[in-house]
């Protein structure tokens, strides 16, 4: 650790602790006499110069936008990323806040919503081509490849305990893909609370921002009702919570930009669809056995937690569809008629 932050021009460092990892990259705080940062170990998947370009893009401009958001800090060498034995490492400047691992109130998923709503909006203008091609929410894609997985005979053992969900998820993703007419807008990719930085109440802006792309911002809300709307972890099955539903819609939209009718139309499915897209991507892993991190506390190995989640999501996923009628309802009432 201390031959990778000598790299940075951040002067002494006087304290680097491990933070709460996400699934994807590894995360310390580092203290140091330059102020406060963010040191990330990239997941392998993650780690392009295409996303980095990005990244820094993105972060420039919510800052001219005056939107809180981190800051990359290049090497002493102008690079904007350390690398040691293949890995990529990342500096970012640290925002003050803190974060939550789950929703607890409707407040707090208004909040959000607001932050979301915000972010969007400053992104309109940004005049940036977005260079990596993420797998983020390519819905299509996603169910395509879980097809291909399923189909190939070595994973025949590991399909067999899970056929019937992936029955299940294919059948209802291949009825609900969104048009390709939506308009595109720039999005964050992965907007889970934990991705939503709180000063005391207050949500102030969003975090990992590697995911940014352009693509129907009904992604972004859609992945904000299933992360939101809902208790517990990713791999334990909760009901859908129908008032954090209104509150992120009431929240989102007041402060964001507005939505045209093809939008408004798909909005109320979007929670639905984003988290069977989410359960197909856990359920391809299970089979492949290669991407998500996994909890060696609880699970024996990773085929085992990602058999979990991707059961859990589809649980979430059907209990979302008892609400159909009481979500499109709450569309129009905020954001009004679906066909105008």
């Amino acid at each position: 650790m201390e031959n990778i932050l000598r790299r940075f021009p951040i002067g002494r460092v006087t304290e680097v602790r491990r933070a709460s990892s996400g699934l994807m990259h590894g995360t310390w705080l580092v203290e140091a006499e330059g102020g406060k940062f963010v040191l990330q170990r990239l997941h392998h998947k993650l780690a392009t110069p295409e996303i980095l370009s990005d990244f820094k893009a993105v972060t420039e401009h919510l800052a001219a936008r005056g939107v809180l958001a981190p800051r990359l800090v290049a090497t002493e060498t102008g690079e904007g990323v350390a690398e040691d034995e293949g890995r990529w490492w990342r500096l970012a400047t640290y925002v003050e806040g803190e974060t939550h691992d789950a929703v607890q109130t409707p407040e707090q998923a208004e909040e959000g919503a607001r932050a979301l709503a915000r972010f969007h909006r400053a992104m309109q203008d940004i005049d940036h081509h977005f260079q990596s091609q993420h797998p983020l929410h390519d819905t299509e894609g996603h169910l395509r490849r879980l097809r291909e997985a399923a189909a190939r005979p070595e994973f025949a053992e590991a399909k067999a305990a899970i056929a019937d969900e992936i029955s299940e998820v294919d059948a209802q993703l291949s009825r609900m893909l969104l048009p390709p007419e939506l308009p595109r807008r720039v999005v964050h990719g992965d907007p889970k609370i934990s991705n939503v930085l709180f000063q005391g109440d207050r949500a102030v802006g969003l975090l990992d921002l590697d995911t940014c792309t352009r693509h129907t911002v009904l992604v972004d809300l859609g992945d904000a009702v299933r992360s939101w709307c809902r208790d517990g972890t990713e791999d334990e099955r909760h009901h859908f919570k129908l008032e954090r539903f209104e509150a992120i819609l009431r929240g989102y939209a007041a402060e964001g930009p507005p939505l045209g009718a093809l939008e408004r139309r798909h909005l109320g499915e979007a929670g639905r669809l984003i988290t069977l897209e989410l359960a197909s991507r856990f359920l391809r892993d299970v089979l492949e056995d290669e991407y998500f991190a996994w909890d060696e506390r609880r699970f024996p190995d990773r085929r085992t937690h990602n058999r979990a989640r991707g059961r859990a999501m589809l649980y979430l996923a059907n209990d979302m569809a008892r609400w159909q009628p009481e979500i499109d309802a709450m569309v129009v009432k905020y954001f009004g008629a679906m066909d105008a």
